[in-house]
């Protein structure tokens, strides 16, 4: 009877945790339609201004694009985000390039910083970006903090939060979780953006925290890009940072030259040498289609020589898995780099069903051994290079509110060509014989992961 008892009252807590997980997903999705038409109407200058600058049709002559101008016409129409041109970009690889470029920026800073990260841990190098940004306030520097309700919430739980605040930080928390003992996996702001000025920004795929400095044993040395951009995609790096915060405060920004900074004619010229055309790719639940998936499908449709492949995670859906195969039967060089460690077991496992379905079409699998590889990048033929917070999985692709860079350039190109070469000396290629001769208990956590596949 007693036992009957207890079962009763762990299954009637499960059921309570289960409506309660589905009852914020209903309200959250209906909080990001919402959204999604707030979005629509902010910040159409903007939009407005970099469209009369650079219609398809001149970048498609400028830039000689035509080999993959169906990408750029396909991103442009479905997001409402204009081409870019006279962008500035660096890549920065791991942590040890980020952080020193990022508090030189905000060492720099005159008028804002804008910070937008799913993590922001409370540890050493939180701590340091916490003190400069506590300096800045100080000069009368306009500070705003925003991070996700879920992967920040170590940072929001503890009193360094609240200190921050005290010190004239305006933060802000995305989405979080009503009980926060209940968080759920689903509908997170997993954007890394810094803007600084307007005019520099941040994206990619780290984080703040100690870990992306090697110093966590559990994951030893983390394998991450990031870029820092000058130029025009600052402007719209900044959009979706704005919508996001007035989303989260209720506060919009000014559509003024402070936030967002105008390129004379004159500057546009005078940059021709040094331009590099870029865009800014938004996806989540307040746009009207996946995105991110989308892109990356049309990306591989339309590829002429080679697919390489950067991932922390690999749980696609079968649309993404069918087009690498069929690029493989056009003889098509598909390479996919992933960890050999990992943080996420359940994606682990699962990732193991998809690469058996490309093995025997040729795609080769890379296992990145040095560590935990975390980096986002994709390379199609020598003209996309793409860089930003999108995993290779349904959670990304369907449900997380992400941000990347998709680059039309040669030379950046040949940069990540380099990086990804790099990476590939640290790795082991995946064998086929090895995936289809695993142990009846990885088979078995296999098949047991893949019934997490659609939240994965």
């Amino acid at each position: 009877m007693t036992l009957l008892i207890i079962v009763l009252i762990v299954t009637g807590l499960a059921v309570l945790a289960v409506a309660y997980v589905a009852g914020q997903h209903v309200y959250l999705r209906r909080q990001f339609q919402k959204k999604a038409q707030a979005d629509q109407r902010l910040f159409q200058r903007i939009r407005h201004n970099l469209n009369e600058r650079l219609s398809v049709q001149e970048a498609e002559q400028r830039f000689k694009l035509e080999p993959h101008t169906e990408v750029l016409r396909f991103i442009q129409g479905n997001t409402d985000f204009p081409l870019t041109q006279n962008d500035r970009l660096r890549i920065l690889n791991n942590g040890e390039a980020l952080f020193p470029a990022l508090f030189e920026e905000i060492d720099k800073a005159q008028h804002h910083v804008h910070i937008l990260f799913y993590t922001v841990q409370d540890d050493h190098i939180s701590n340091q970006l916490f003190e400069k940004l506590e300096q800045k306030v100080q000069e009368g520097v306009e500070i705003r903090l925003l991070v996700d309700g879920v992967g920040s919430h170590t940072l929001i739980g503890g009193e360094r939060f609240k200190a921050l605040q005290k010190q004239g930080i305006q933060c802000g928390v995305f989405a979080p979780p009503r009980l926060r003992f209940l968080p759920y996996m689903h509908f997170r702001n997993h954007r890394k953006i810094v803007v600084i000025d307007g005019k520099v920004a941040f994206t990619g795929g780290l984080n703040v925290g100690d870990e992306y400095l090697h110093r966590d044993p559990n994951t030893g040395f983390w394998r991450d890009v990031h870029v820092l951009i000058e130029g025009e995609s600052v402007l719209l790096m900044q959009r979706i940072f704005a919508t996001d915060w007035y989303y989260t405060t209720g506060e919009m920004l000014e559509e003024n030259d402070q936030y967002f900074p105008t390129f004379t004619r004159q500057e546009t010229h005078q940059r021709d040498q040094q331009t590099i055309l870029a865009q800014v790719v938004p996806s989540g639940l307040d746009m009207t289609r996946p995105i991110a998936k989308d892109s990356y499908l049309i990306a591989i449709h339309k590829a002429k020589k080679r697919i390489w492949l950067g991932t922390p995670y690999f749980v696609p859906d079968q649309e993404i898995i069918e087009a690498l195969n069929a690029a493989r039967k056009r003889g098509v060089e598909v390479k996919l780099i992933v960890p050999k460690r990992t943080d996420n077991p359940f994606a682990h496992y699962a990732s193991f069903h998809f690469h058996k379905q490309l093995l025997p079409a040729g795609v080769e699998i890379y296992l990145y051994h040095k560590g935990f590889y975390h980096a986002k990048m994709a390379l199609v033929d020598d003209h996309i290079a793409n860089i930003g917070s999108v995993n290779l999985d349904r959670r990304s692709f369907h449900f997380d509110f992400e941000a990347g860079l998709f680059i039309y350039d040669r030379h950046v190109c040949r940069q990540v060509e380099t990086i990804f070469k790099q990476d590939l000396q640290d790795c082991r290629q995946l064998k086929a014989e090895q995936l289809f001769q695993q142990p009846w208990w990885i088979r078995t956590a296999t098949q047991l992961s893949l019934l997490m596949a659609p939240w994965l």
